[in-house]
């Protein structure tokens, strides 16, 4: 009752509602927990907040939060530093990462941006200009936890965690743990610190993602449930494709800059095999993103 008592107050308070969100988030998730099965554990909270939020202020997932990421999506190299893009990097990682970075002697601070829709690495790519970046810039790429980085590099994109969430689970079968890949990103990341020379570093991402495995989805009908079946192959769909109006009239699914995404955590039985990590949609992990700063 005093978690939904002080959310409400906070949404009821704050000019801007997304930081009324971010603050929610960040409270269940930071400071981190000891170990970090018991931190990934906090899902269940989570999916409290964002029922409680979709409950009372549905109107956050259908206008304010997909505005945001159509607008607000953004990549500023600092002048003084770098900026690492943790791919798919979530609000959970951060909470890890910010302890990670006090216990190595850093003074982080925390702040949120946004995906874009739908919540993926190419649209957002788009949206933020990369290939422009790119050329402007120095860019490094990691694909492995033994990162090679020449030191002078403005802008380092990381695939983990992203390509280590794609392998925790497919259906029913599960091939790694949550465990193992943020241990691996965490080793990651942190030889990209240290093989960089900028005096600052920004860590963001271009998408967070959503987990859909029992305990972590939003109740919906059987009918329902088929209707979204048939509409979606994966997290989201184009309007040219499709027609999924009547699921927006039921406050299932969204439509943004040309595209239908479910809201939240609502899901239904994939056909073949699927990731129970997964992103695309408009949930608020998968959208509202963490920005980690700090100087070296």
């Amino acid at each position: 009752m005093k978690f939904r008592t002080e959310a409400l107050t906070r949404l009821v308070e704050d000019d801007d509602p997304v930081e009324s969100v971010w603050d929610a988030m960040w409270g269940i998730w930071s400071p981190a927990s000891e170990s970090v099965s018991n931190h990934y554990d906090r899902e269940s909270q989570m999916v409290q907040y964002e029922e409680l939020l979709l409950d009372v202020y549905a109107e956050f997932y259908e206008d304010v939060l997909p505005d945001r990421c159509v607008t607000d999506a953004s990549l500023d190299i600092p002048d003084d530093g770098a900026f690492v893009v943790m791919d798919a990097m979530s609000v959970r990682e951060a909470g890890l990462f910010v302890d990670f970075l006090v216990d190595e002697g850093y003074d982080p601070s925390v702040d949120y941006s946004f995906s874009t829709v739908p919540s993926e690495t190419t649209p957002y790519r788009e949206r933020v200009g990369y290939s422009d970046i790119k050329k402007e810039y120095k860019t490094g790429t990691v694909k492995s936890d033994e990162p090679s980085l020449d030191g002078d590099e403005d802008l380092v994109w990381c695939r983990f965690p992203d390509a280590l969430l794609e392998n925790i689970q497919e259906g029913k079968t599960k091939l790694s743990s949550i465990e193992e890949m943020y241990e691996k990103t965490e080793r990651t990341f942190e030889r990209i610190v240290d093989q960089l020379d900028a005096e600052r570093i920004v860590v963001g991402s271009d998408h967070g993602y959503v987990r859909l495995d029992a305990g972590h989805t939003f109740p919906v009908s059987e009918p329902q449930k088929n209707r979204l079946q048939e509409t979606f192959s994966g997290r989201f769909v184009s309007v040219a494709e499709t027609n999924a109006d009547d699921l927006v009239g039921e406050r299932l699914v969204v439509e943004a800059d040309g595209y239908y995404m479910p809201v939240g955590r609502y899901t239904w039985p994939a056909r073949g095999k699927y990731s129970t990590f997964t992103h695309g949609g408009l949930s608020l992990p998968e959208c509202i993103t963490p920005r980690i700063t700090f100087t070296q």
